[in-house]
């Protein structure tokens, strides 16, 4: 089950184009990608109701898309415009058209009723395109359910073990979480004050060789969008100055029940005309995602095998168990409103 009337990352901007349109699932449902003439995106059911073909096949006509088989034509509210042969087109011939918004380098596809799509409602991803930030980021195919990868980011305390090279910072399991809920969000934080180091990708990027304080801030927001704002700034007692701040942005879109899109960037606001610094933070970031794809992908084989599954919280859980809770809540109040 999936919240449906939310707002979902479906591409990147830089993979619409009008010549080459393109199939990607969300929600377990098949969807065509493109850009019309005049530069808008436009998301359809990707099915011809004609053939079942995939109108991802076909090719770009002004604000439309002709089905590669038959040339059954669709505007990108989905409404058959053309049928060739034929001078009166059916006004049931049609597909479903999903409201989608560009913005910040990202197309946001609204998955729910179209009539209570709000743009005002798309999370907010801003630092993409903020001046003040620099950075990049990619798309991961993640075999496993969408609720691992958000559980994963909840909890933190996962890098002292799995990124020993990268986002290891040996104090974070001393140090307890404090976790913020409201109907519209949860925020897990953590304050590691005067450490002896931070991880070894921080200590890195921000040349730190005396004693830190590290800060992390989990922002969940549904359906499924995680922001982490942190930073690491030398500790009082520290003869350094120095100071780097990053924003981990995180948009993990469903494709089937084990099967996720996950979008990503790293962004910093510190040395943003430095190139050779975008790469470090990206692969340094990138190498740390590629260790949890492989503990995620195993944690889902596993749980497979097993028969209805019931992890054992801890105090560090305290997100994840929100974050579980408010989705299960929402999506019911879905269910209630649809009956």
């Amino acid at each position: 089950m999936y919240l449906r009337n939310y707002w979902y990352v479906g591409a990147w901007s830089h993979e619409l184009t009008t010549d080459a349109p393109f199939q990607r699932h969300l929600l377990g449902e098949p969807l065509v990608f493109y850009r019309t003439e005049d530069g808008e995106p436009a998301v359809l059911h990707d099915l011809c109701p004609h053939r079942f073909a995939p109108l991802s096949t076909g090719r770009v006509v002004g604000d439309a898309i002709e089905c590669g088989y038959h040339g059954f034509t669709f505007n990108k509210t989905g409404a058959c415009t053309v049928i060739p042969g034929m001078d009166k087109v059916p006004e049931k011939l049609c597909v479903r058209g999903y409201p989608a918004v560009e913005k910040w380098g990202w197309i946001f596809v609204w998955m729910g009723d179209p009539e209570t799509a709000d743009p005002a409602t798309i999370p907010d991803f801003h630092y993409l395109d903020d001046p003040a930030w620099a950075g990049k980021g990619e798309t991961m195919p993640v075999k496993a359910n969408y609720t691992l990868l958000r559980d994963n980011l909840l909890d933190l305390t996962h890098a002292k073990f799995l990124h020993r090279t990268t986002l290891k910072t040996d104090a974070v399991t001393d140090f307890p979480v404090d976790a913020i809920t409201s109907d519209k969000q949860i925020n897990v934080r953590r304050r590691m004050v005067n450490i002896p180091q931070t991880s070894p990708l921080w200590t890195e990027v921000g040349g730190f060789t005396q004693p830190v304080t590290q800060w992390q801030n989990v922002e969940f927001t549904p359906a499924a969008n995680i922001v982490i704002k942190m930073g690491v700034h030398s500790a009082e007692n520290s003869t350094e100055n120095k100071r780097i701040e990053f924003r981990i942005l995180n948009a993990l879109v469903p494709e089937t029940e084990n099967t996720t899109h996950y979008f990503w960037a790293i962004m910093r606001n510190f040395e943003i005309n430095d190139d050779e610094m975008t790469e470090m933070t990206f692969t340094g970031n990138k190498s740390a995602f590629a260790e949890d794809q492989w503990i995620i992908e195993k944690q889902q084989a596993m749980m497979n095998a097993l028969d209805n599954p019931t992890p054992i919280a801890v105090p560090h859980d305290k997100g994840v168990l929100r974050a579980t809770q408010l989705v299960d809540r929402l999506i019911k109040q879905e269910q209630s409103a649809a009956e």
